[in-house]
C-alpha cells in the first residue's frame, strides 16, 4: 500500500494537533460532504446491497477528466450534502467510523526525490518504504472509513486488500467497502487478486465501452459491477464526481482514496479534494516512478498546508482546503 468544514481558519489547537502526531511521506487528501440529494440505498452490514450478486448502474461522465489547462486554478466541488439521513432513510455502512468525519480521504506514500517517487523501478517486487508508524496510521485511516478507492494499477502491481489489520476495529465495527475504478475491467481477467477473493465487499467501476469481455467474470456476490459511460468516445477516463456521487447514494460517506498517482491526479483536478495528508519517506529512489504532482498541483486544486511533523522517522505534511480546519482531536 505504499505505492502508489467549516468555512473558518484553522486555529493554534489545529496546528497543536498536527505537530504532535508528527510522520512518514503518505498523502492523504479528504472531502466533505456538501451539497448533493440523493436517496440512500439500504445496505449489508458488510456495506453491500441486498438485492444484486453483480449490481449494475449506467452514468455519463460531465467530461470533467483532464479537461482542464494545467495551469488553471481548479474550482472545488462539493460532492456530499451536510445532512445525514434520518428515520427510515437510515443506512448502516461498513465504517463505524467518526460520524463527524465525512467525504473523501486520498493516501499515497513518496520517497524523498525531487520526483516525488511512488515507487523504485530497479526493483522487481513492490516493497513497503514508510515507517511502521505511518503504516500504523494508514490502517487508522482506514477505521475511519465507510470505503477505501484505489486505481486498478495498484490492485495489479500490490495484490493489495484495503483492509485494517495493523489496528483493531472498534467494537461492531467492519472492513471499509473496497473501491477500484477499473475502466477496462482488467483485474478481472486471468490472475485473481485477493480483494476479489476474500469474501469482503469490493466495487469496481468500470466503462460502458469494455464491460461485455470482463463482467460475466464477476462470479462473487461480493463484487460489484457499476458501470459509466464515459465522456468522449474511445477514452476509458471515469468520472471521480460520478463515482463519489454512487458511493454517497450508498450511504458511504467518508471515502479513503489510498492512490496510485493517476488516481490521485484525477480527484485534484476534478476539483473534489477538501483535505490532504503528505507523507514523505527519507529515502530516495535508484530509478524513481514519478507521481507526476508536486506542491503546485496541490496549490492549483486550492489546499495549503497547515503543518507537518514526524512519524518514525518520516515526515508528514497537513494540507486542507484553504478557510477549512482540521478534523478534531488526534485524527486519524
Amino acid at each position: 500500500t505504499s505505492r502508489e468544514p467549516s468555512l473558518i481558519s484553522p486555529g493554534p489547537s489545529q496546528f497543536h494537533l498536527i505537530h504532535m502526531v508528527g510522520g512518514a511521506t503518505i498523502f492523504a487528501i479528504a472531502l466533505l460532504p456538501r451539497w448533493s440529494s440523493v436517496a440512500f440505498s439500504p445496505v449489508s452490514s458488510q456495506g453491500h446491497t441486498h438485492d444484486a450478486m453483480i449490481h449494475r448502474r449506467r452514468f455519463r461522465s460531465r467530461g470533467d477528466c483532464n479537461a482542464r489547462p494545467p495551469n488553471a486554478n481548479i474550482p472545488h466541488v462539493n460532492i456530499f450534502s451536510h445532512s445525514r439521513p434520518s428515520g427510515d432513510q437510515e443506512t448502516t455502512n461498513s465504517g463505524g467510523e467518526d460520524p463527524t468525519v465525512e467525504g473523501v480521504t486520498l493516501k499515497m506514500a513518496f520517497d524523498s526525490s525531487p520526483e516525488w517517487g511512488v515507487a523504485d523501478l530497479s526493483e522487481t517486487k513492490s516493497e513497503r518504504f514508510t515507517s511502521p508508524e505511518s503504516l500504523d496510521m494508514v490502517h487508522r485511516l482506514r477505521r475511519e472509513s465507510s470505503a477505501v478507492l484505489v486505481g486498478r494499477g495498484t490492485v495489479e502491481k500490490d495484490d493489495c486488500s484495503l483492509t485494517v489489520r495493523r489496528v483493531k476495529l472498534n467494537e461492531g465495527q467492519s472492513q471499509p467497502i473496497r473501491v477500484v475504478l477499473d475502466p477496462t475491467l482488467s483485474i478481472l481477467g486471468g490472475r485473481k487478486f485477493t480483494l476479489l477473493k476474500d469474501g469482503l465487499s469490493t466495487i469496481i467501476y468500470h466503462s460502458s465501452e469494455h464491460n461485455e469481455d470482463g463482467r460475466h467474470l464477476a462470479t462473487s456476490p461480493d463484487v460489484d459491477l457499476v458501470e459509466m459511460t464515459t465522456g468522449a468516445s474511445g477514452s476509458n477516463c471515469l468520472s471521480p464526481r460520478e463515482v463519489l456521487r454512487d458511493l454517497e447514494s450508498r450511504g458511504l460517506r467518508h471515502i479513503m482514496v489510498e492512490g496510485g498517482p493517476a488516481t490521485a491526479r484525477a480527484f485534484l483536478e476534478a476539483g473534489v479534494v477538501d483535505r490532504a495528508i503528505l507523507v514523505r519517506a527519507p529515502v530516495q529512489f535508484q530509478i524513481p516512478v514519478p507521481a507526476e504532482m508536486n506542491e503546485e498541483t496541490l496549490g492549483r486544486a486550492g489546499l495549503e498546508m497547515i503543518g507537518s511533523g514526524d512519524m518514525g522517522g518520516d515526515t508528514i505534511e497537513y494540507w486542507v482546503r484553504k478557510g477549512s480546519t482540521w478534523p478534531a482531536g488526534e485524527w486519524p
